[in-house]
């Protein structure tokens, strides 16, 4: 056993603490080390041999908060074996009741409750005594829960029950002063309508990957054009403000299906979309593409008025998406600089995705591989 403290690395923490699905961060405000050093802080007030903070998923979120996982995203204390990363359900523990209820609870005589869950209680090391949590709250809403277990030489007492109660509130403003900061760095780089990346910023991290790329021998990276089929025959019968609706749902979709991807999705433009998917190469890059697609082509838009006095138009089957996958590994030319491959990126990623609205639309095309492979055929996914 061990006394330290852990927390998710920067790139899968990034999800919890932007409320958006993010490739990375450049904030000035290390989160990791804003974290650790929070949940240290909570041991420096009640002295246990553990601390946890997990957190719900933003993007998975359900308005019955028992009904979401939490994550467990940064531990300090005495652990056996690591617990970062691993998932709790408000049912299984302490932690998730404080959750689920959004309520302080203390628990001095556990016996057959648990801190967190059956799998996760013994990487604490020892039987769990008691336990102590607290609820997390950014503005108005529960996101997840701060929990103390075992406490040294004797039970939690109301002391440390109002100790961690302030300690609650100074982690929730915390984090709300961290998100705050975070977003105003946003701003620049969002598009307004759908609130996903836009193509500056696009531009600028596919550069930054492809040049990441070239000086390592494994990875890949997929890339992935997507162009809402039908958008304009919509605009043009029900108006511009039923277009926009759409295309937000059409970025909501896109977060859903890539929730659990490294990515970073961006509007491109008017009715296209980009996605930058780490660790894919063109098979993997195909499968997430053909998921979108059809979560896509299942979808009912519009289910709700646009506006006063306006009919919940409730289409479904009308929009669809046709999908142009392509990788650096396959289509990329080695020694070239990283401007050229970049370009050559994008140019077969777009040459795919004119090849499937030629196709008829609706389907999923990876671009022809390059090199020797360069007259094998594409790979069309087609409903």
């Amino acid at each position: 056993m061990t006394t330290s403290s852990r927390v998710l690395p920067p790139k899968q923490l990034a999800r919890f603490l932007e409320r958006h699905r993010l490739l990375d961060e450049t904030s000035g405000t290390s989160p990791e080390r804003f974290l650790v050093t929070l949940v240290k802080k909570a041991l420096d007030f009640v002295p246990a041999e553990a601390a946890i903070l997990l957190l719900d998923d933003p993007v998975a979120k359900e308005d019955d908060r028992s009904r979401n996982d939490l994550t467990v995203v940064a531990t300090a204390g005495e652990f056996a074996e690591p617990a970062t990363g691993r998932k709790v359900r408000p049912v299984d523990g302490i932690a998730g009741f404080v959750y689920a209820r959004g309520e302080k609870t203390c628990v001095n005589e556990v016996q057959g409750a648990r801190a967190l869950s059956q799998e996760l209680d013994p990487a604490l090391g020892t039987p769990v005594r008691n336990v102590l949590g607290v609820p997390v709250v950014i503005e108005t809403h529960v996101c997840g829960s701060l929990v103390l277990a075992n406490r040294r030489d004797e039970p939690f007492g109301t002391r440390d029950e109002r100790l961690m109660e302030l300690f609650g509130d100074t982690l929730s403003l915390a984090l709300q002063n961290l998100l705050d900061e975070r977003r105003a760095r946003e701003v620049a780089r969002r598009d307004s309508l759908t609130a996903l990346y836009n193509d500056r910023y696009f531009h600028k991290k596919l550069s930054q990957e492809v040049e990441r790329l070239r000086h390592v021998r494994e990875g890949d990276m997929a890339l992935l054009f997507l162009d809402c089929d039908h958008l304009k025959t919509v605009n043009d019968v029900h108006g511009h403000l039923a277009g926009s609706q759409i295309l937000r749902e059409v970025a909501y979709i896109l977060q859903r299906q890539l929730a659990q991807t490294v990515s970073l999705a961006c509007r491109y433009g008017g009715d296209e979309f980009t996605v930058i998917l780490l660790d894919a190469d063109v098979p993997k890059g195909v499968e997430v593409a053909e998921r979108i697609r059809q979560a896509i082509s299942d979808w009912t838009f519009l289910p709700m008025a646009v506006g006063p006095g306006e009919p919940a138009l409730c289409l479904k089957g009308v929009i669809t998406m046709s999908v142009g996958v392509a990788s650096f590994r396959s289509h990329c030319t080695e020694g070239k600089s990283t401007s050229e491959q970049k370009n050559e990126l994008l140019r077969h990623a777009d040459a795919a995705l004119y090849r499937a609205k030629t196709l008829g639309k609706n389907c999923v095309v990876a671009a022809p591989l390059s090199g020797p492979a360069a007259d094998g055929p594409a790979v069309i996914l087609k409903s």
